[in-house]
């Protein structure tokens, strides 16, 4: 299994359903699972993780992949301006070789651990970090396995490799696409190798039926080869607390692209103040829209309705959703939203866009087009004033939410690959 992300050192929804997977599918299957960044604590019982943050010589295959090393990270500085803009020399790649051996141990190592220890899980290196990234799982994978299961474009270059050299199945999961982060026109270089990779599967996960959809129609893939796997939460016990403000809160929690819709969350904040005056909204995460948000909502006038937390770890966002009041998720184009379930759990009503993954499963959630603030502002206008609507959306979709879990997605992976392998 090949992941980007796994907590502690996770950035968003990918580490968690990867993790949340992981943790169920084990029982059913023995997992090679290779991420670039692990940390100790990322730890699984009977789950072999290899983060290459730690990689050593002794997990890879054999001396003379040993010695190929040399060759990869002279690749990799060699990736052409048509196929990442990031393209400048790092000095951290250099490698060095003393005669026929590769000063591996002492070098390389070092300079692989580095390379994916530093900086962001993706960056402004991400497509050179996905070229390594192929290269090297391709030493440590081996080929005593049967299936390849690849989690997202990040990793699915080094599922095609892998594949093209053991001709075992592969299996893609697609957790979000090209077309919903950068708009449905797009055709990048990234739009092209998720379409190339979802062509040469053997099988393809889709987080919900809208993400299936999408693949269908933007990628233009016959729909048997797709399966729908919708997302699970783990089970945890919930304590609701009393927050010190006076105002009422509702919680947008994610990153500030436009893909989740901050131009939607500001024009339904700003029809719901008008009329329930006693509310504050409050944004946990960050991006690329961050500081247009933070001054818009101040030219405006709406700074003092506005909570910005930036960037939360996990123990906050609990804390945050047990006091919350609504959860308001309006994003343009929403492969499933995770933080959806994680505040229904916390018996948060919610109010999704349609166009989410979330939406199919959580039903007693509130639902309307992402551009339809108008709908939005009432929804969360009814959530905050009528107590009766609020008490039995939240419990609805706590059950709802409740009766998501891990188990249940990983018996329907386990019966995939058994199906496939048949």
């Amino acid at each position: 299994m090949l992941g980007w992300e796994l907590p502690p050192l996770f950035s968003g929804g990918l580490g968690v359903a990867t993790y949340g997977l992981v943790k169920s599918l084990r029982n059913k299957v023995k997992i090679k699972l290779i991420v670039p960044r692990s940390s100790p604590s990322s730890s699984l019982e009977d789950v072999d993780i290899i983060g290459l943050n730690r990689v050593v010589v002794s997990q890879l295959s054999g001396e003379e992949n040993i010695r190929s090393l040399d060759k990869i990270l002279e690749d990799v500085q060699r990736i052409p301006v048509s196929i990442s803009p990031y393209h400048e020399v790092n000095k951290i790649l250099q490698h060095q070789t003393v005669g026929k051996e590769t000063i591996f141990q002492s070098t390389a190592a070092k300079e692989i651990q580095q390379f994916f220890s530093t900086g962001e899980v993706y960056g402004t290196e991400i497509l050179r970090k996905v070229h390594l990234f192929a290269e090297l799982v391709d030493q440590l994978a081996g080929s005593n396995f049967d299936v390849i299961h690849a989690h997202d474009w990040v990793t699915y270059s080094a599922g095609l490799k892998v594949k093209g050299r053991t001709g075992k199945p592969l299996v893609l999961h697609v957790h979000s696409l090209e077309t919903d982060r950068a708009g449905e026109t797009v055709k990048n270089e990234i739009y092209q190798l998720e379409k190339i990779a979802l062509e040469q599967a053997d099988k393809i996960i889709a987080v919900s039926r809208y993400t299936r959809d999408q693949i269908i129609r933007h990628y233009q893939i016959d729909a048997d080869k797709i399966e729908v796997v919708h997302n699970g939460i783990e089970t945890k016990v919930i304590v609701r607390k009393e927050h010190k403000l006076t105002d009422k809160i509702v919680v947008f929690l994610g990153r500030i692209t436009n893909q989740k819709g901050p131009h939607f969350l500001l024009e339904t904040a700003n029809k719901v103040v008008k009329v329930y005056p006693n509310v504050k909204f409050f944004v946990a995460g960050t991006g690329d829209q961050f500081a247009h948000l933070l001054e818009t909502t101040a030219y405006q006038k709406l700074g003092r309705k506005f909570i910005f937390a930036g960037f939360l770890p996990k123990d906050k966002v609990d804390e945050l959703l047990a006091m919350a009041d609504v959860y308001f998720m309006p994003s343009v184009s929403e492969p499933f939203g995770l933080t959806a379930l994680e505040a229904a759990q916390h018996f948060v009503p919610g109010v999704l866009s349609k166009q989410s993954g979330a939406s199919e499963v959580l039903t007693a959630t509130l639902h309307a087009d992402f551009w339809d603030t108008d709908k939005h502002a009432n929804y969360i206008f009814a959530l905050l004033k009528y107590n009766a609507l609020h008490r039995e959306l939240a419990k609805k979709s706590n059950d709802q939410a409740t009766a998501l879990t891990w188990d249940s997605a990983a018996a329907k992976v386990f019966s995939l690959y058994q199906r496939l392998l048949e």
